[in-house]
């Protein structure tokens, strides 16, 4: 073999390498949805460090998985960080959050006692100081979170901090009325303390707020270029019109006055028939390297009318406008999603 073959030969090689280095990077850039095959309703999802850290409602502990890629949250290992058997918070788990407060990692939960759904409330669990891992513990119980005005059923608790103050928002039912879900806010002392009454800050009216049941959930607030806002679920969750709403905090007004807030008219992101994605919803917003993601849960077959384990986690990027968040179309399962940059 000559010279100008044996070069040849050589830059062939090289270029097969190099093709074959690209597609397997292109490989690890991407992650599919959804995330886990079962339970992965209500998500909470956090990237700290280089890793990812997600919870979602398992109904009997409150569990964590935690992985260096999306794609590896597929086979991580599940961590049960909370268990309970004390009677009159024992029953069904929901929506565990997870949040570092004043140096201390927090788990802000809805649980019911003794096989009875209208005995749900709001709970907190005290765990590690260790801040780039809340999988460390141990996690331990400290108390309810009942406003002053509101013992009665609440779920889906979320942290909005502003201004150098706290509040805790949640939804609750609306008492006076049929089976109505509102979104509500408190004001916070401290990580484990409500203090005062919670205001409603808004109530289901539209039609795509409505179907089944009239029901507002899951507020996660944002704040971006000095605007907040709060996206919400919206409609019962075991509708296949299950959806997500935006709220938008006018600068410098006071966020427990109903009138400080604007309601956008129609929905940020809900089904995708064609997709195959039906009642996306209870998402958990997170930062990465690139922008900023959402983790959601969603079903994918049209007649799964239930608020079962068949509602998975899903991930996707979104972006910001001069109006506040824009959620893109939901991804069928199995669609490349490109992985996120680390921080």
């Amino acid at each position: 073999m000559t010279m100008a073959q044996l070069s040849l030969l050589f830059l062939l090689v090289a270029y097969s390498v190099a093709v074959s280095a690209r597609s397997f990077r292109r490989q690890e850039d991407t992650f599919t949805n959804p995330i886990n095959q079962a339970k992965g309703a209500d998500p909470c999802m956090r990237l700290i460090n280089g890793t990812y850290f997600m919870t979602s409602t398992q109904n009997t502990d409150i569990s964590m998985w935690m992985s260096d890629t999306v794609e590896g949250l597929h086979t991580a290992e599940k961590i049960t960080l909370f268990t309970d058997d004390t009677e009159g918070r024992n029953f069904d788990f929901w929506a565990p959050e997870f949040w570092y407060l004043d140096g201390t990692w927090y788990i802000y939960y809805a649980v019911a006692g003794n096989y009875d759904d209208n005995t749900h409330r709001m709970h907190v669990l005290r765990g590690g100081t260790d801040e780039a891992d809340p999988s460390t513990g141990p996690y331990e119980y400290v108390g309810p979170l009942i406003p002053d005005n509101f013992d009665t059923w609440a779920v889906d608790g979320s942290i909005l901090e502003l201004d150098d103050a706290r509040y805790f928002v949640f939804s609750g039912q609306q008492t006076d009325t049929p089976w109505t879900q509102c979104l509500y806010i408190s004001a916070m002392s401290d990580p484990v303390t409500l203090t005062g009454d919670a205001q409603i800050i808004s109530c289901p009216e539209y039609t795509w707020e409505t179907a089944a049941t009239p029901v507002q959930e899951g507020p996660e607030p944002i704040t971006y270029d000095g605007t907040t806002y709060i996206v919400y679920s919206a409609s019962h969750c075991s509708t296949i019109d299950y959806a997500l709403g935006l709220l938008t905090l006018t600068t410098g007004a006071n966020p427990m006055l109903a009138a400080s807030w604007t309601k956008n008219s129609e929905p940020l992101f809900s089904k995708d028939e064609e997709a195959g994605v039906y009642g996306p919803g209870h998402h958990f917003m997170f930062q990465t390297g690139d922008g900023y993601y959402f983790a959601y849960h969603g079903k994918t077959l049209e007649d799964q009318y239930s608020c079962g384990d068949e509602r998975t986690t899903r991930v996707q990027p979104f972006t910001f406008n001069s109006t506040g968040p824009v959620f893109p179309a939901p991804v069928a399962v199995d669609v490349a999603v490109p992985e996120p940059s680390l921080l």
